[in-house]
């Protein structure tokens, strides 16, 4: 399967770009869920398999990430292990990945699990990188072929923690504190998350009135007391 390419962009953002421009074809299983899945406890996982072409999810085990690619229409799953995939953990992926589909009422009969061939990782810390760049490969319908040294994860850290910031949403006008989106409108918030008092306006009264009478309505509203 051939998707449209999108260079130097991080595999988290890639499913929503190639939503834009396939209608869609791409869904994705967060890593919680993905882990619980390869347990085989489904919970409430909100995905229609069969509204998707593929549906990919990382694993975390012991530590370790591994990348699971689910094809519901095809009735296979892609399992890419960066230490290499044994048949053990071959045989667990097939089992639960049969069993969630069968869970959301696909047809399982004739179900695999198969790999795609790549390097390997050569220290004990890039598992996340690489499965983070399998799934990436995948998902453009590109050969999973780049390499694994040293140099070559530390230049896909760079890539991914850039891509990253270029795609996050504006958090400017956020509180540091609640997280809460600041007001416009002059006005007092006080917040309950960390129990500090912050002003957003500072053209009310001078800063030392503004603290004192904030005091005095944390302490009317029972937020804390006053010894």
């Amino acid at each position: 399967m051939k998707l449209a390419p999108f260079i130097g962009t991080s595999p988290r953002t890639i499913p929503r770009k190639i939503n834009q421009r396939n209608d869609g074809q791409a869904a994705v299983i967060d890593s919680y869920a993905m882990t619980a899945i390869w347990k085989h406890k489904f919970g409430r996982i909100r995905v229609d398999p069969m509204a998707h072409t593929v549906i990919v999810g990382i694993v975390n085990e012991n530590h370790h990430w591994m990348l699971v690619v689910m094809c519901p229409h095809e009735k296979k799953t892609l399992f890419l292990d960066p230490l290499g995939e044994g048949k053990g953990k071959t045989k667990v992926c097939l089992q639960s990945t049969r069993a969630f589909m069968w869970m959301k009422g696909c047809k399982v009969s004739g179900w695999t699990c198969s790999t795609l061939p790549h390097n390997r990782q050569q220290d004990s810390t890039s598992c996340g990188v690489l499965a983070l760049k399998f799934a990436e490969n995948i998902l453009l319908g590109e050969a999973i072929e780049f390499e694994t040294s040293q140099k070559a994860v530390h230049e896909l850290r760079l890539d991914i923690a850039t891509s990253l910031l270029r795609e996050s949403d504006d958090l400017s006008r956020l509180c540091f504190y609640c997280g809460m989106e600041e007001q416009d409108e002059e006005h007092w918030v006080i917040s309950y998350c960390t129990l500090q008092i912050k002003k957003i306006s500072r053209n009310m009264f001078p800063d030392f009135i503004n603290i004192t009478f904030a005091l005095v309505i944390a302490t009317i509203f029972g937020i804390f007391s006053i010894n």
